[in-house]
């Protein structure tokens, strides 16, 4: 009998509890995903059994690279020997990643994208799966690889990789082929993971040394502290071996840390930021907030509907809690479709972001996934019996006329205000991060144009014929400019030199006397359209002689030499002195003056550099930019050309607007989630408001109607039904406005370089959720106020 009033009850008024489905289905939904995206988030390189134990060790030196932060350190030789002086070291293990983008095999050059060659202890230091070789002995040999699962399927196919040898080419940073056996094939690193390698290998040769990102496993119970805090005295005991490097400051960084709170430089891959998650918490809380509240003001509105059934049962001896009882069935068979309907969602969207993202969401995650539905499902339950739970036992004893009255529709308007001050907020969150990623887009090296395309990290012997490369492709209709750079679009410019400058003194600067540098083609600057503050061009020649160098500066590189003027500066004497005794770079004059351009992420500052012209060497980028709409045939062109010079290296580029995306992937991915999750906030807020509208349509049908016969106009009817809606939205707006500026401006903190928050953000956002308000409550509105006044009268 109850289950049949349910039932009836939901066919009678489809539309409402059909707003209560599709509510509480979208909100499951997106409080789902955003909890697994967090969660995936939270547990970065937690798989790993001893994640507790692992840290990362990193130095800074005031006398070194200008004192900055690099995520790998510089003299990695030592790492041995500090593991020999703290007891509280159990193991260690380097990476130091294999440089040139390709390894050879059967003389077929295959890409990379992270290879390391590492120490014997890795698989002691770090988990997972090999799917053959012991991982105990696997790496003990010299020369020994362990390649990936996806790789070795990339370059063995079927066959078995175990035995064959893989090489590491001769070219500009190896002075010759070094063979690498494989021994074993490893499982692919989780998501989840701040690196993922192809493929690792002890040395062949020669020890570790120089760069190398160091990984420490201490013991059980053992203080980092220590180690940091005595490091001091471990380089004062090393001083003549290393250069007497009291200065160095060491750090040690959790591993599990390295996602969410590391941004150094020469990360290995890009990591998020605690601020993402902060927003998407908020968002989450927003969401699940506005589902419920939702979903108990319409139950508390719709309440009035079920006076019969309740009164009739109290009269024929019903206790309350028979009335508990189908408040409770009733909402767990919403709460129940609810949920397959959400689940029925999620299963697509995770296939979408699985495709789009890699990231499986739903893989491992079953306890998990059923923890939130089954908290998601109680809180909707508890919303579902808010009817029951306000009634007073004084009402229900006065009889059916009182029970009526205790029944009337009442609207909330704590709950209306409280979804469209979330609602607002969230508007302005996914605005302003638009116009921030629109932003650093639109300002990056590169940006605006579509037509560009990037080789990255070429092999040596691919840079020795660029020359030939590029004037071949400039032969063809659809190539425009083609040039060749040290670091990609989006890439790091961090390498220094000293220089020497005329008529400047480091005494004059307390600062070290190192500049950054950046080794290009002479086009660079014309293909990326640089803003000249002075000056002119490089000389379309990539060899010098020297004392006929040229240089070109960035603003930033101008201030620092104690220039203001970017017209005195120009024709001054200078000369960078390469580290490399082998590597000269010829002594010239600063030609030009270039505006800052952001070559990285807009969250670093801008640093000072040097542009100089390079022949070969240095030149480990490739870009090539091609005329509007002829995309393909420029494709086509390249292509042909590759294979014709270099016949055994993988073709693979980038557009470089895509290389970009993938430094803010971030931010960019939180804007898409959020404008989501925003979209269907204000899309429950409406659906509960127009809820709430049709019901106090019909609590006034009668008032409605009386107004209409003494003479009301429809605009009169639709200002006294809507006035009390339009209310509550502004005064929402006033409550979310000071709100949302704090929290945004926090998030904008994240960047150095930003855009401004302007006041017709907050009021567009407050028009579109006014605008919204009005459109989904004037429906009901307009039928109420153009009924037939008769039939109104007649109503009850």
């Amino acid at each position: 009998m109850l289950f049949q009033y349910i039932f009836r009850n939901i066919k009678k008024r489809p539309f409402l509890n059909f707003i209560k489905v599709l509510g509480l289905a979208l909100g499951l939904s997106g409080v789902l995903f955003i909890s697994l995206f967090l969660k995936n988030e939270l547990t970065y390189d937690s798989f790993h059994n001893k994640a507790d134990r692992i840290y990362r060790l990193t130095y800074t030196n005031p006398g070194i690279f200008g004192n900055n932060h690099f995520a790998r350190i510089y003299n990695s030789e030592q790492v041995p020997d500090l593991a020999a002086h703290f007891p509280e070291i159990e193991n260690y293990a380097r990476l130091a990643p294999l440089r040139g983008g390709v390894m050879m095999h059967n003389e077929r050059y295959y890409s990379i994208n992270e290879a390391f060659v590492c120490d014997s202890s890795f698989f002691r230091v770090f988990d997972t799966e090999l799917l053959v070789g012991n991982k105990h002995t696997v790496l003990e040999a010299p020369g020994s690889m362990v390649v990936s699962e996806a790789f070795a399927q990339k370059v063995f196919g079927d066959e078995s990789a175990v035995g064959k040898i893989i090489s590491l080419p001769a070219g500009q940073f190896y002075a010759r082929q070094t063979d690498f056996t494989v021994k074993g094939v490893m499982e692919n690193f989780p998501q989840n993971s701040h690196f993922h390698p192809d493929l690792i290998a002890t040395p062949a040769q020669d020890e570790i040394s120089w760069w190398a990102y160091t990984y420490l496993l201490l013991k059980e119970h053992a203080n980092p502290e220590n180690i940091t805090a005595g490091y001091s005295q471990f380089t004062a005991l090393k001083a003549e071996e290393f250069g007497g490097e009291s200065e160095t400051k060491a750090y040690l960084q959790p591993i599990t840390d390295i996602h969410l709170h590391s941004d150094k430089l020469r990360e290995i891959e890009a990591n998020s930021n605690m601020t993402n998650i902060y927003v998407l918490s908020v968002a989450a809380f927003i969401l699940l907030l506005i589902s419920m509240s939702n979903y108990a003001s319409l139950n508390l509105g719709m309440a009035g509907f079920n006076n019969k059934f309740v009164t009739i049962n109290r009269i024929l001896g019903s206790t309350r809690n028979m009335n508990l009882k189908y408040f409770f069935a009733e909402s767990l068979f919403i709460v129940l479709v609810s949920t397959l309907v959400a689940l029925a969602i999620g299963v697509l969207v995770n296939s979408l972001i699985a495709h789009h993202f890699g990231i499986h969401l739903f893989r491992g995650n079953s306890s998990f996934i059923a923890l939130v539905v089954s908290f998601f499902g109680l809180l909707g339950i508890l919303s579902g019996l808010q009817p029951v739970l306000k009634q007073r036992v004084g009402q229900i004893q006065q009889g059916k006329q009182s029970l009526i009255k205790s029944n009337k529709i009442k609207v909330s308007q704590g709950i209306i205000i409280s979804q469209y001050i979330f609602a607002i907020g969230l508007i302005v969150a996914v605005i302003i991060i638009s116009r921030q990623n629109r932003f650093v887009l639109e300002n990056s090296l590169g940006a605006g144009h579509k037509n560009i395309i990037c080789f990255e990290s070429v092999h040596a012997n691919v840079q020795q014929k660029f020359e030939i490369f590029k004037s071949e492709l400039l032969k063809h209709s659809s190539i425009e400019s083609v040039s060749a750079m040290l670091e990609p679009p989006g890439g790091e410019a961090n390498d220094m030199f000293p220089f020497e400058m005329e008529g400047y003194s480091k005494a004059e600067k307390e600062r070290p006397n190192m500049i950054g540098v950046f080794p290009c083609d002479y086009s660079f600057a014309e293909l990326f359209n640089l803003d000249f503050l002075s000056g002119n061009n490089f000389s379309q020649n990539n060899s010098d002689t020297e004392g006929s160098g040229e240089f070109l500066i960035n603003e930033t590189a101008m201030q620092f030499l104690n220039y203001n003027n970017p017209q005195e500066i120009i024709g001054k004497e200078f000369r960078l002195i390469s580290p490399n005794p082998e590597v000269t770079v010829p002594q010239g004059k600063i030609v030009g003056v270039v505006k800052d351009f952001h070559l990285s992420s807009l969250k670093k500052r801008v640093e000072p550099l040097v542009l100089f012209k390079r022949d070969k060497l240095w030149l480990l980028n490739f870009v090539v930019s091609f005329k509007p709409g002829m995309r393909q045939t420029a494709l086509s062109d390249i292509s042909s050309l590759w294979q014709e010079l270099f016949p055994a290296y993988p073709f693979i580029y980038e557009d470089v607007d895509v290389l970009y995306k993938k430094v803010y992937k971030t931010e960019l991915l939180q804007a898409r989630l959020l404008s989501i999750f925003t979209f269907i906030s204000i899309f429950i807020s409406s659906m509960g408001l127009l809820g709430i509208s049709l019901l106090v349509s019909q609590q006034q049908t009668k008032e409605i109607g009386i107004r209409k016969v003494n003479g009301a106009k429809v605009s009169e009817i639709l200002a006294m039904l809507n006035k009390d809606f339009i209310k509550w939205v502004v005064i929402a707006f006033v409550i979310a406005t000071p709100i949302a500026y704090y929290a945004m401006n926090k998030w904008l903190e994240n960047f150095a370089y930003k855009t401004t928050l302007s006041w017709w953000v907050f009021a567009l956002s407050g028009m579109l959720a006014l605008g919204i308000a009005l459109l989904t409550v004037s429906w009901q509105s307009w039928r109420a106020a153009t009924r037939n006044p008769v039939e109104a009268l007649r109503y009850e």
